[in-house]
């Protein structure tokens, strides 16, 4: 199904971040995305761009703080967490930043008027796991759910590539061992994870915009063979 362009704006949680840098960058290329909404701890020169408006937050006040600035936004994306390398942190610390900031981030996103959502999330995300992580994950696609936007994207990637959290090596290594897998646990580069939420978001936007999206809140799971469709070849970093 084909739709005809339309603008949009968007708001970004984790732009200084390894898949959301990407996201940002593919955001501002965009011809139909006007403005960029970046949310920061501090102002980061780097991100300096005509396109980008940064709003620099106290996490812990996010929503509050953030409202003002989330009117009229059309789409919101979260890459923002601290991801498996979280073991020396507190519980407490760990939950805020993987559950409480990105939903708070959404939710001051919804109030805005954003209708689609893109939920950074993990392959095997379960609120029942015995796998801290994997729960942590469950449980903020679950509060992201329970907003009920027009359209919730979850994205579950397994190993990121590119990551700067991630042994190089693993690049390498994983695409060899992917015919020995289910496809869910393939490897995935950093770029085409930030392409498909990137790409997803604005398909599902153009169709409810024009119309043409579901009549009730929507949520989709993408795990690799999901998120396969929206790769490009070269966008890998290498």
């Amino acid at each position: 199904m084909s739709f005809e362009p339309v603008e949009y704006t968007a708001m970004l949680l984790g732009a200084t971040g390894n898949v959301g840098g990407h996201i940002l960058k593919l955001l501002v290329q965009s011809p139909l995305c006007t403005k960029v909404v970046v949310v920061t701890r501090r102002h980061v020169a780097e991100l300096a761009n005509p396109r980008v408006q940064q709003v620099v937050v106290n996490m812990d006040t996010l929503e509050a703080e953030l409202a003002p600035h989330a009117k009229g936004v059309d789409i919101a994306l979260a890459a923002f967490g601290v991801g498996k390398g979280s073991a020396k942190m507190a519980d407490e610390e760990v939950r805020k930043i993987e559950i409480t900031y990105p939903t708070a981030f959404a939710s001051a996103a919804k109030a805005g008027g954003a209708r689609v959502l893109a939920m950074m999330s993990s392959v095997g995300a379960d609120s029942q796991s015995s796998n801290k992580y994997l729960r942590n994950m469950g449980d903020k696609e679950k509060q992201s759910e329970a907003l009920e936007v027009d359209f919730l994207g979850l994205y579950r990637p397994a190993v990121i590539l590119g990551n700067s959290n991630t042994p190089s090596a693993l690049g390498l290594v994983m695409p060899l061992l992917h015919w020995a897998m289910p496809s869910r646990y393939h490897s995935i580069h950093k770029n085409d994870l930030a392409r498909a939420m990137v790409a997803q978001s604005e398909q599902a936007f153009l169709a409810l915009a024009q119309g043409k999206g579901p009549a009730a809140p929507a949520v989709k799971t993408l795990e690799y063979k999901e998120m396969e469709p929206f790769f490009v070849a070269g966008d890998d970093g290498k």
